[in-house]
């Protein structure tokens, strides 16, 4: 009966005996299928608006209305930690009535987090929660985080270029590293937060032979959600083509840069989607069970325009993951206004064209490398009557996913 069972979904799996040994049932803590994908369907990037930053505050008013006219089905990094952790942890105080006021705007938004693949000797200024101790078996006593202890033992460290060996990517097999895990995770979720996206996860584990621990700290994440998340679960994503032990995925759904591939006259900016081209995600999107317990021949994922790679001047990056020598945001950033009009249409059509398990996610807040006009140093998709660097792509967002004029 098991093999005639199996005969069906060979059709759209290889490998169904295999991952059928899996169990079929949702883990503790995860959404379910229909929830996942109905919050990945209107999905925007709004970088650290939960944020007590200077522009933040300044912004944030137009950042609820912006919330509430677009009524997104996913909030993407609104709140996130790298480097400098004690700062950025003090400028996350009061989170919780933040997310509240965002939910109040928009009640259905699952608003997101970041704990990223990042950990620099700042850290050492942060204190361990209590919670965090007596969740690990730790002796109840107060103290700080040791940098050295969240580091590989038995590999080469991996140092970040421009901190000296003053921040590294924290190896997940450490102790030191999975507090610090639960630590952002439990803060995002009693803040009411139920979505948390894990930077390169691949590179905090890549000495977890097996991936057994890595998932033993997503299984803690998502219990701690299934008792004090605001609807009992937490969604979980990597920027990954995907992470599986036991023929079961680890996360709810990937992400990835976009990846547009540059044709055309230098001086147009022309590009295209496909797949193939680079390490691209369309058609790479690891299968396999679910945390939701539904078997898929592909991950559901999300693509967005990614920042951060390009150097501090615009045009200047020969790297080839940079579009017309720049990073992703800021070379879309940087084009004519109805060139972006016209490449969100285009992305938004094209992404599941290729993939059908893929979504665009559309930028709202993003940081660019080149600063487009005086003090802009971030592009916003606000009108430009709305805050001083809008550059207008709220309406062209609001008439793809509600048909507003």
């Amino acid at each position: 009966m098991r093999n005639l069972l199996c005969i069906p979904l060979l059709l759209a799996l290889a490998g169904c005996a295999s991952q059928m040994s899996a169990p079929l049932v949702p883990l503790e803590g995860a959404p379910s299928d229909s929830l996942v994908a109905a919050s990945l369907e209107h999905a925007v990037t709004m970088d650290s608006v939960l944020h007590l930053y200077p522009w933040a505050l300044r912004q944030w008013p137009a950042n609820l209305d912006l919330v509430e006219d677009l009524q997104p089905s996913l909030v993407g990094r609104a709140a996130l930690v790298w480097g400098w952790e004690h700062l950025m942890l003090r400028s996350l105080n009061g989170l919780e009535r933040r997310v509240s006021a965002l939910h109040q705007r928009a009640p259905d938004a699952v608003v997101q987090g970041c704990i990223f693949e990042f950990i620099s000797r700042d850290v050492e200024r942060v204190q361990v929660p209590a919670h965090v101790l007596e969740a690990f078996g730790q002796p109840p006593v107060p103290r700080a985080y040791v940098f050295e202890d969240m580091l590989p033992t038995d590999r080469e460290i991996d140092w970040f270029n421009g901190w000296q060996h003053n921040a590294a990517v924290p190896d997940i097999t450490r102790l030191e590293s999975r507090m610090w895990f639960f630590h952002l995770a439990s803060l995002y979720i009693d803040s009411g937060l139920e979505a948390i996206h894990l930077g390169n996860l691949g590179r905090v584990a890549a000495g977890d032979v097996g991936l057994s621990v890595t998932r033993e700290v997503l299984d803690d994440i998502r219990a701690y959600a299934a008792q004090h998340a605001r609807r009992g679960w937490v969604l979980l994503d990597a920027h990954t083509h995907g992470l599986k032990t036991s023929g079961r995925l680890l996360l709810d759904f990937h992400s990835f840069p976009l990846r547009p591939r540059e044709v055309g006259d230098a001086d147009l900016s022309d590009v295209v989607l496909e797949e193939g081209f680079q390490d691209a995600i369309y058609g790479r999107s690891l299968g396999g069970v679910t945390p939701a317990g539904v078997l898929v021949a592909s991950q559901r994922f999300l693509v967005e325009l990614d920042n951060g790679y390009a150097g501090p001047s615009a045009g200047g990056c020969d790297l080839p993951e940079c579009v017309w020598g720049s990073d992703e945001i800021s070379w879309f950033a940087s084009r004519p206004d109805d060139q972006r009009d016209q490449l969100l249409r285009y992305f938004w059509r094209r992404v599941p064209e290729l993939d059908a398990a893929g979504r665009f996610q559309f930028p709202c807040v993003r940081p660019v490398q080149a600063i487009l006009d005086l003090g802009c140093a971030r592009y916003l998709a606000h009108g430009a009557g709305e805050v001083s660097c809008g550059r207008g792509q709220a309406a062209v967002i609001a008439e793809l996913w509600w048909g507003a004029p």
